[in-house]
């Protein structure tokens, strides 16, 4: 079966309120699953054995609970309300505005840096929104790959594995083969909090896990991490909700 998108009224939040859910099969799953993408799309897995007919069911049955969870998702933000509303880029300890223009004539992104702004001249074959992710999303990975191998110098570890991801919810990670992943909007916290990020998860590399010998590390290589982990609770609670494209 082919993927599939049904569009379901939850109707007790609003008569014409729909939700558009992605039904797919997966050779791996081992049961129906049904997750929340955003306010206005699902996922419905379904094991290769069960029929499009009883996902159907399912998803029907599932109704009470996809109001209940939607009631309480975060709103997503679009990037271009993010910066029209003054939001910044972080790329070094002072913070730069980001506006645009669109240009008929133009074929590709042009960007220029004005003292602490950064104005962008966008061509009109894509959305708006698109071109602010793509932009950005590359901005992050020069940036961020270089401020990480400068702190991993700092912090005398060594560091070759890097990549920059679009995460959802996490800001980073390090794996067993110490591969550290960085969420590309770490370039829209304050500097010296995405800094702490990119500490913490160069401290994996020594401990992973979050044991005491963990966050006593990440203190000796990066001082008042506690009070930049709370930092971060309160300023990354917005970024991380913006500009999520499926």
């Amino acid at each position: 079966m082919k993927d599939r998108v049904e569009e379901i009224v939850l109707s007790e939040l609003d008569p014409n309120f729909k939700i558009s859910c992605l039904i797919r099969k997966s050779n791996r799953a081992r049961r129906i699953n049904l997750r929340i993408r955003s306010r206005e799309k699902a996922v419905l897995t379904l094991p290769r054995w069960t029929s499009y007919r009883e996902g159907l069911s399912f998803l029907s049955n599932q109704k009470k609970w996809l109001e209940q969870k939607i009631k309480t998702f975060p709103v997503t933000q679009k990037l271009s309300e993010y910066f029209i509303e003054g939001g910044q880029i972080w790329i070094n300890k002072s913070p730069i505005f980001l506006s645009w223009s669109v240009n008929n004539n133009r074929k590709k992104v042009f960007s220029e840096v004005l003292e602490d702004a950064l104005q962008l001249d966008l061509p009109t074959t894509d959305t708006i929104e698109n071109y602010l992710f793509k932009f950005l999303r590359e901005l992050a990975r020069e940036n961020l790959k270089s401020r990480l191998f400068t702190l991993a110098a700092k912090a005398e570890l060594n560091c070759e594995n890097v990549r920059i991801g679009n995460q959802r919810s996490r800001w980073g990670s390090c794996s067993a083969r110490s591969t550290i992943s960085l969420n590309w909007r770490l370039i829209l916290l304050p500097y010296e909090i995405a800094d702490y990020v990119i500490f913490h998860e160069l401290a994996h590399l020594k401990h992973l896990n979050h044991s005491l010998q963990f966050w006593e590390y990440l203190e000796y290589i990066c001082p008042n991490s506690r009070v930049y982990d709370k930092e971060l609770l309160k300023a990354g609670k917005n970024v991380i909700r913006l500009g999520h494209i499926d």
